[in-house]
């Protein structure tokens, strides 16, 4: 089976449900899930979006589809009915950049670990420190990041929940943050958390996560591979950069990696039709007609 996993979506939901057709259209390959390592953008209203949110779009237009989805067009839906005609629903975990207590209310009026948050039903979050079956796999979920006394800390009783898990218990762990080392921010400092590396050493033989917006991969954590993917669609321009780097504003390499379930064979996806996807007001229609 095939599992294709997404980095960090930040509203731009068009641009991947765009890519995960075109994935398997051009690969000529059946996607049997899909799963997104969270900060997918999932706020019911712009007046919801915390402020490093609300700074990026106002030169990010398409972090706003995520709005577009909740109350869609004729258009609009007719082109995600068309997208989920050929690929399963996304499947995603909570990131930083989340409106949590909106989360958890959906998950509290249905009663369930795992909820569609849009009508359409392209995208169903899944709660922290579940355990769920995905294309035959036992894969865990735990979102957040190692941020203690912010709003966006790891759930703790999740958090002990998936520790407790038995060593091969699971396949799969599916986490927004990512292991401590992992790499270095533009002032120098150290990213990942040292929690997380004991849940990965602790857990499975592969793990999925984002956050740090860049392809950083295969690292290895004992018996645990571990990949990070890259930001979905970076902003058109960041503080670190006043020069635009993603003017228009297309898929990158590295932000997308595919699972063959037989031998657990991980690669990322440096495809070129990835910058076909693109646009601030993407067309999913025209892209799903005109693309192979």
């Amino acid at each position: 089976m095939k599992i294709a996993f997404f980095g960090d979506v930040h509203g731009c939901v068009l641009h991947a449900l765009g890519a995960a057709v075109l994935l398997q259209r051009h690969r000529g390959i059946t996607l049997d899930a899909v799963v997104q390592v969270g900060d997918l953008g999932a706020f019911p209203s712009a007046d919801r979006w915390d402020e490093p949110t609300r700074r990026f779009a106002a030169t990010t237009p398409a972090q706003g589809d995520f709005f577009r989805l909740l109350d869609p067009s004729p258009a609009l839906a007719d082109g995600v009915r068309r997208a989920l005609a050929e690929v399963p629903p996304f499947t995603f975990v909570s990131g930083n950049h989340e409106d949590h207590d909106w989360l958890a209310g959906l998950h509290a009026a249905a009663g369930d670990t795992l909820v569609p948050v849009d009508p359409l039903g392209a995208y169903r979050h899944v709660q922290c420190g579940e355990i769920v079956e995905v294309a035959g796999q036992r894969v865990a979920f735990l979102g957040r990041i190692e941020a203690p006394g912010t709003p966006f800390d790891y759930d703790e009783q999740a958090f002990a929940r998936t520790l407790a898990a038995a060593p091969g218990s699971v396949d799969i762990l599916v986490t927004h943050d990512g292991p401590y080392g992992l790499s270095r921010n533009m002032r120098g400092e150290v990213q990942g958390s040292a929690r997380m590396t004991a849940l990965i050493e602790h857990l499975p033989r592969l793990h999925v996560g984002g956050h740090y917006h860049h392809e950083n991969g295969p690292r290895y954590h004992g018996d645990t591979v571990s990949y990070t993917l890259a930001q979905l669609v970076p902003p058109v321009r960041t503080k670190w950069s006043p020069e635009p780097v993603n003017p228009r504003q297309q898929i990158v390499p590295g932000s997308i990696a595919l699972l063959d379930t037989d031998g657990h064979v991980v690669e990322y996806v440096h495809d070129g039709w990835l910058a076909d996807v693109h646009g601030d007001d993407l067309d999913l229609t025209a892209l799903l007609t005109a693309a192979c």
